[in-house]
């Protein structure tokens, strides 16, 4: 069985919620989110420091990259 909640519904019951649990909520959802984006931003430096280290990455100025933008 799949459980599936909407997000008016979420909002319903969080305003349930006292305002100290609802200021507690939004604390914590805030740190979620920033500890996704950091995952989020570590995955990237991963790939790309795996990306240089396998030499697909390519030097040069901004002209040399609109000029490759330009050929495909």
């Amino acid at each position: 069985m799949q459980f599936s909640i909407n997000l008016n519904q979420v909002l319903q019951n969080i305003s349930e919620l006292s305002v100290e649990e609802q200021f507690y909520l939004s604390d914590l959802l805030q740190k979620r989110l920033i500890e996704v984006r950091r995952t989020e931003i570590a995955n990237r430096v991963k790939e790309a420091e795996e990306n240089y280290r396998s030499g697909n990455v390519r030097s040069g100025s901004v002209a040399d990259l609109m000029m490759l933008s330009d050929d495909d």
